[in-house]
């Protein structure tokens, strides 16, 4: 099969799946990090996602399609055009036809086949399957059958094409798929139907259970991002004291969160709290008296007690107000 067929393939279904389309937006208009949304006991999802998933996140879309924030930034969405576009060759509405996202990391030794790590990504939506299967098939894809669930599958013999190979989409339930490796997907289908799922890691589902009041969340341990993270090298040197992590956000007007931490011992969590106060305090001079800048620093707290370091913000509609007319007046600059 062509590497051009390989890539649409590829393209065709990681679309679909990338769901969490104002999600992103927001988050990258804000420069915050992606958030995942749920109730505290964690949507039914998590049934497919495999015991020992390193790093597990949730996406309420609709929340974030329905919220005010993204009704203010949707001008920044893609042209209505390019939306019915997709809509005609999936029949999947994004603005309208999807629920929610489940993203998961398996560690590098979960995976046999794929030693540099595994994905796996559930997203509840009206799907058309017979469509979408259809579009797979005239673009190369084949459809087998795994544990009684319909899959499209994927596998790129050339081994020097660097788009990723053994890719599956999963019709795991009518209006649920999952998309990543074979191998992933099939792992969850086990997931599943053998009851090994996240839902039985108790270490997991703890840092799930402890958050409250919040339509956001992402758990998981603390190693497999923080190589990623851009963490300051002062932090960086800690990170193998650190053991698990949770973040847990709401977006509707505004954005509120909190990330936190939880170390080995009680001396190396003290130890980050403090060092973490310190960069506080120093954004706090940084941003003097500038507009936003001193509210947005104002609204960073630092918590925590025992084991545990909290990190929380609260960014108000009021605060974005401020914060984009900052950004407005600096482009303005920028262009005389």
């Amino acid at each position: 099969m062509s590497n051009r067929k390989t890539r649409y393939f590829v393209a065709i279904m990681g679309t679909v799946l990338a769901v969490g389309l104002g999600t992103g937006l927001v988050a990258s208009y804000m420069g915050l990090p992606v958030s995942v949304f749920s109730s505290a006991a964690g949507p039914d999802e998590l049934q497919y996602v495999p015991a020992d998933a390193a790093v597990v996140a949730y996406a309420n879309v609709r929340d974030v399609m329905n919220s005010h924030l993204r009704q203010r930034f949707k001008s920044l969405e893609p042209s209505q055009d390019s939306r019915n576009e997709f809509e005609e060759k999936t029949g999947l509405d994004l603005e309208q036809d999807v629920d929610s996202v489940v993203a998961a990391v398996m560690p590098k030794d979960g995976m046999a086949n794929n030693p540099a790590g595994s994905f796996l990504i559930l997203a509840r939506a009206r799907y058309q399957a017979s469509r979408l299967e259809a579009l797979a098939l005239e673009h190369g894809a084949q459809v087998t059958e795994y544990q009684g669930k319909r899959l499209i599958t994927h596998a790129d013999p050339d081994l020097n094409d660097p788009t990723p190979d053994n890719m599956a989409l999963g019709f795991l339930e009518a209006d649920l798929v999952g998309f990543g490796s074979i191998e992933s997907v099939k792992a969850a289908i086990d997931a599943r139907a053998s009851n090994r799922n996240i839902v039985s890691n108790n270490d997991m589902m703890k840092l799930v259970n402890e958050i409250e009041n919040a339509n956001a969340w992402a758990v998981g341990k603390f190693d497999a991002i923080a190589s990623k993270a851009g963490i300051p090298a002062e932090i960086a040197s800690a990170m193998p004291a650190i053991s698990w992590f949770s973040a847990a956000g709401h977006i509707n007007g505004g954005v509120s969160g909190t990330f936190k931490a939880e170390a080995k011992d009680e001396a190396t969590a003290k130890n980050l709290r403090d060092l973490m106060g310190g960069f506080l305090a120093m954004a706090k001079m940084q941003a003097g008296n500038k507009p936003g800048m001193q509210q947005l620093a104002d609204s960073l707290a630092i918590s925590g007690d025992g084991n545990t370091v909290a990190l929380s913000f609260a960014i108000s509609s009021e605060m974005i107000d401020l914060l984009e007319a900052v950004a407005k007046g600096r482009q303005g600059q920028i262009r005389q």
